[in-house]
């Protein structure tokens, strides 16, 4: 039998630090002190949770997708929470609720990857699964929980940290990384849920002209992404789209054929 070099390093299972890894971007060091404080009294203390910030509070050090890509990289929690500053657990019980809900999602589909509170419905046009209080004393709650989304709203999301997730590298600013996030997540394989976790919203959103500037980001990205094209490994050549009907056709001898010849010609044309 052969033995390995003592050098080798066998890889295990990883053991985490941290049950949660509270993350961050502060701006206003105050609001985010409240917020602390609510994740602490709420059962997230430190001896099982570890809290990160990005602090943009004097100057901009990172905007969202570089400061969340950093946190995914960083964080020592089984579970890694993404959160606004703007938020603060009401339920003195949140831990052991989140801990349920976590449990709970984990028996009906093992393979979910990011949770949250508030997002929109897979595949049904303007479906949306929300639980979010405000601090006039409104309580929104749209659809039921749990729900399975295709985008969730960045107020708060929990990454579960062995998926491995990150953020594009080719977006930016400070809006969309909800989407952004399940998006990824899906294409790895894991998908993305609200769950029954309410907590208190301070603001209800800014879709300012950034946002509308990422967001054409995001849509000329995914459509670049998604857009029909042949592939080319080293051994097969096989066309992908979204259409199962363009599937078949392109991979039919006879497209194959016709396109190998287009192939042949544009490098005879082009060939000095």
């Amino acid at each position: 039998m052969t033995v390995l070099p003592e050098f080798i390093k066998q890889i295990e299972q990883p053991v985490y630090k941290y049950r949660y890894s509270v993350c961050t971007l502060v701006t206003r060091r105050q609001e985010y002190q409240e917020m602390l404080d609510s994740f602490l009294n709420a059962g997230f203390t430190t001896d099982i949770c570890e809290y990160l910030v990005v602090d943009n509070s004097e100057f901009n050090l990172m905007d969202a997708y570089q400061g969340i890509n950093s946190f995914l990289q960083a964080a020592s929690g089984e579970y890694i929470i993404i959160c606004h500053q703007d938020i603060l657990l009401i339920n003195k019980d949140s831990k052991q609720l989140l801990d349920q809900q976590i449990a709970e999602i984990t028996s009906l589909d093992p393979t979910w990857g990011v949770l949250g509170n508030a997002g929109g419905a897979d595949r049904l046009y303007k479906r949306m699964a929300i639980k979010v209080a405000y601090p006039d004393g409104f309580i929104d709650i749209q659809g039921t929980v749990p729900q399975k989304v295709g985008s969730l709203d960045e107020n708060f999301m929990l990454v579960k940290n062995s998926a491995n997730l990150a953020l594009s590298g080719d977006i930016g600013g400070y809006h969309l990384y909800g989407l952004d996030l399940c998006t990824v997540a899906r294409l790895l394989g894991y998908s993305a849920y609200v769950i029954d976790f309410l907590l208190l919203h301070k603001s209800t959103g800014n879709a300012d002209n950034s946002y509308y500037d990422i967001l054409n980001r995001v849509k000329a990205k995914y459509t670049r992404f998604m857009k029909g094209r042949y592939v080319n490994t080293t051994i097969a050549r096989f066309y992908l789209s979204g259409s199962a009907f363009w599937n078949m056709m392109f991979n039919t001898r006879l497209f194959r054929r016709v396109i190998k010849t287009t192939e042949e010609i544009k490098f005879k044309l082009n060939r000095p």
